[in-house]
């Protein structure tokens, strides 16, 4: 039986290569709960849960439950849970990853936090909408069903409690993969189509040289017809911190 792989007369072959770098990924989001007390009205079980952020390439979510989690029992917890979620996306993840929650003083430094703790998260993989579907069925994430007692937080009112706003800070390290070029992706030359103008083929997208995808030598900056424009350097952590809490507060209708 005769190869293919050695057959005379094959075209000439097509070449590529891949790689993946493994590097970690590091974040934080800040969930501040403005009118803490009117959200220890709401029944066991019920959660109030943040916007979605991005940590290492995966969508996060923060679920504060101000009376526990245990949504059987009709009497109200003496403490608040709080817990860490991947989001569902169209594809399942399952993904190691080490997270860190603390409550912010007005100052925006850390007055009360607990140790890092290191958990696997899992989604479904339905899309958002398979978040509800997820918790229902008994996996929240990870984080604290007693994370601080109510009496406790009464107590530090001053710091924690100021004019009755709750700063979650939740910090996240995680390793992401990136696939990277390894090489440039050179394609097989076209055949020699006589009928078509130099001008069309230039259309057509092919050349001697091979595709190229812009993204591989994207440098990040901007540009503005031809020139690189100047950003204005991001704000530290302790300044994007004090703006998180200082923010002026809007009442939504």
């Amino acid at each position: 039986m005769s190869s293919l792989l050695a057959a005379a007369g094959a075209a000439q072959p097509s070449r590529s290569s891949s790689a993946v770098v493994a590097k970690p990924a590091r974040g934080f989001h800040v969930f501040r709960i403005d009118g803490y007390s009117l959200t220890t009205t709401l029944p066991a079980g019920e959660r109030v849960t943040s916007e979605p952020f991005y940590i290492g390439g995966r969508r996060w979510l923060i679920d504060y439950y101000p009376n526990g989690t245990d949504a059987s029992v009709a009497t109200d917890s003496d403490a608040i849970a709080v817990y860490l979620r991947l989001q569902g996306s169209h594809v399942k993840q399952r993904v190691r990853a080490e997270y860190k929650f603390g409550l912010l003083d007005p100052a925006g430094t850390a007055a009360y936090e607990l140790p890092a703790e290191t958990g696997i998260f899992s989604s479904l993989g339905g899309g958002y909408d398979s978040d509800d579907e997820a918790t229902g069925s008994g996996n929240p994430g990870c984080g604290y069903a007693s994370f601080i007692t109510k009496e406790d937080l009464g107590r530090r009112r001053e710091s924690l409690l100021k004019e009755d706003s709750l700063a979650i800070r939740c910090d996240i390290a995680v390793a992401q993969l990136e696939t990277i070029a390894a090489t440039r992706k050179l394609w097989p030359p076209p055949p020699v189509r006589r009928s078509l103008s130099p001008r069309v083929r230039r259309r057509g997208g092919y050349d001697s040289c091979g595709s190229e995808s812009p993204d591989e030598y994207d440098d990040g900056r901007s540009h503005d017809d031809g020139g690189r424009r100047r950003q204005r350097a991001p704000p530290d952590d302790k300044e994007y911190i004090r703006r998180c809490l200082t923010a002026q507060r809007r009442r939504k209708y």
